[in-house]
């Protein structure tokens, strides 16, 4: 799973390597249509085109029955029950598609995320750095080394109760490093970044498969036991047109425009 998780974050590192400096829609934009592109062509391959156009085309009936005998309570009655039996079927249509779609999609929103939805710390910010182990009231401390553009502020903080132990570290110059975790017996590292520009940042390092789907930036720790390791990077919001919404605002606004905009070149009924 690690492997797979860091060959779509190859992808995506070079994907944006391509626009420099450039501002984050100009990556965006054309990345979220191909994917509304992407599933537009995977719900059309895994849906029942010809029994989605039949529950489109009843529930246009009933809708349409609806308009003409609204004074005649019976007929009305009986289109309202008709109108929601074709919705319904319509909606179980929809399914085996959307199961299929769901769980990629769900990935590939959490690697996006890394990259459009947090940024990393400016030269002169601050953030906590925790480590969430079972051994947070072990009698010292991990050491805490860091990357040569990175400052460790603060001795450990212990919180046995939650079972962590912080840290706070300051961006003194743009960095790519990793910070150095050195117990008797137990080391790891966290990758930890500074500087401006758009950039794949992981926030976490987990030790569980499971977890790894929602940070899935750095391989699992194989230390015994270490839970995780995060960083808090400041969240990041795309300013544009006098806007400023979040990253996936943007995505999905994108990517259901261009998937119904090209559902007739592709011959795909939704």
């Amino acid at each position: 799973m690690s492997f797979f998780h860091s060959l779509i974050r190859g992808v995506l590192e070079a994907y944006i390597g391509l626009f420099g400096d450039a501002h984050p829609l100009a990556s965006l934009i054309p990345l979220s249509a191909l994917i509304g592109v992407a599933m537009l062509w995977v719900f059309g391959k895994t849906s029942n085109q010809k029994a989605i156009e039949r529950a489109k085309k009843k529930m246009q009936a009933y809708l349409l029955e609806l308009r003409l005998y609204g004074d005649d309570p019976g007929l009305l009655f009986r289109a309202q029950g008709n109108l929601i039996v074709a919705n319904l079927k319509y909606m179980a249509h929809m399914f085996k598609p959307a199961l299929i779609l769901t769980i990629p999609m769900i990935v590939l929103l959490f690697h996006l995320d890394a990259i459009y939805g947090i940024r990393a710390l400016r030269p002169g910010e601050a953030a906590v750095v925790t480590v969430e182990t079972a051994d947070a009231a072990a009698e010292a401390p991990p050491t805490v080394t860091a990357p040569q553009g990175v400052a460790v502020e603060t001795p450990a903080v212990r919180a046995p109760e939650l079972g962590q132990i912080n840290w706070r570290v300051r961006a003194a110059a743009p960095e790519h490093g990793e910070l150095g975790f050195d117990w008797p017996d137990k080391q790891w590292t966290k990758s930890i970044d500074a500087g401006e520009g758009l950039r794949y940042v992981s926030h976490r390092r987990v030790s569980s498969t499971w977890d790894q789907f929602a940070s899935p930036g750095e391989p699992l720790l194989d230390v015994a036991g270490v839970q995780a390791v995060d960083v808090a990077y400041p969240a990041a919001e795309i300013d544009a047109f006098g806007f400023q919404l979040h990253w996936l605002v943007w995505f999905l606004l994108v990517s259901i425009v261009t998937a119904y905009a090209l559902k007739g070149v592709f011959g795909v009924a939704v």
